[in-house]
């Protein structure tokens, strides 16, 4: 972009700077992430559902979230969605969660994801973290996608059931296993 004329330096919506793998700005114009456009995209999908409707996407949105995510990561996602595997735990006694999302791959493969900060999937270790050339992996989209439009199976379980839960995916990352098999 900027003074020497390339793609959005004078664009009738303002400077629209390009974003790196990592979301990071590139060029001239405020410091807003990929991940920031994203969040605000599923906001939107959130807010767009009332007391007697669900949320949905649009086709735009769609078109933004594979614009930030990479068009086949977003499908990838969409189509763990649409199988119905995400689902989220709620530990009773303290209400807290997590979630597990049914692998692609097959139905053995269970990832613990907490949709902001991890999955134990193996491309969030290396397409994430290693190499940054994703923003979160298609597990983690998944629930962003399944929260937003508050559409996914929830399971309540015991708190001891949580915590051991919790630790048999700690132990498994432990020797570079990705989820746990059933």
């Amino acid at each position: 972009g900027g003074a020497h004329g390339g793609p959005g330096a004078h664009s009738p919506y303002g400077r629209s700077p390009g974003f790196s793998p990592q979301g990071r700005p590139m060029g001239p114009g405020p410091p807003i992430t990929a991940m920031a456009i994203a969040d605000a995209i599923f906001d939107e999908i959130r807010n767009s559902g009332t007391d007697v409707k669900k949320p949905e996407i649009t086709d735009r949105q769609l078109e933004l979230l594979a614009f930030v995510f990479d068009a086949k990561h977003l499908e990838n996602s969409l189509v763990m969605y649409q199988k119905r595997a995400v689902k989220k735990l709620v530990a009773v006694k303290s209400g807290r969660t997590c979630w597990q999302v049914r692998g692609k791959s097959g139905a053995k493969e269970e990832y613990l994801v907490f949709p902001t900060h991890y999955c134990s999937c193996r491309a969030f270790q290396w397409d994430v973290l290693s190499k940054g050339e994703q923003l979160i992996c298609k597990h983690m989209l998944a629930v962003r996608i399944a929260e937003a439009l508050d559409d996914y199976n929830v399971v309540e379980i015991d708190d001891a059931l949580l915590a051991q839960l919790l630790e048999a995916y700690a132990n498994d990352a432990g020797d570079g296993g990705g989820g746990t098999r059933r």
